[in-house]
């Protein structure tokens, strides 16, 4: 993982604006360099999903689709 920060607000629009879903998504800052993707339609799900490996400003984004009760911040990120 990278020490470097990410701008939040550049990410999000560079993301919508390259993925172009359907139904959008909404975008959290978790802290610790997580994020929340909240996506509104599974065809954008597996859309983006299929389309990885996802990077933006040279850093990887690794997605997990959570489980009903899962703490995002408790996914192990290897």
């Amino acid at each position: 993982m990278t020490t470097r920060m990410v701008n939040f607000q550049a990410m999000k629009n560079t993301l919508a604006n390259v993925w172009h879903l359907i139904g959008g998504v909404v975008i959290s800052d978790l802290g610790e360099k997580r994020f929340l993707f909240k996506f509104f339609h599974d065809v954008d799900i597996d859309k983006v999903i299929k389309g990885a490996p996802w990077t933006f400003n040279n850093h990887l984004l690794v997605f997990h689709r959570l489980l009903e009760d899962e703490d995002p911040m408790e996914v192990p990120l290897t």
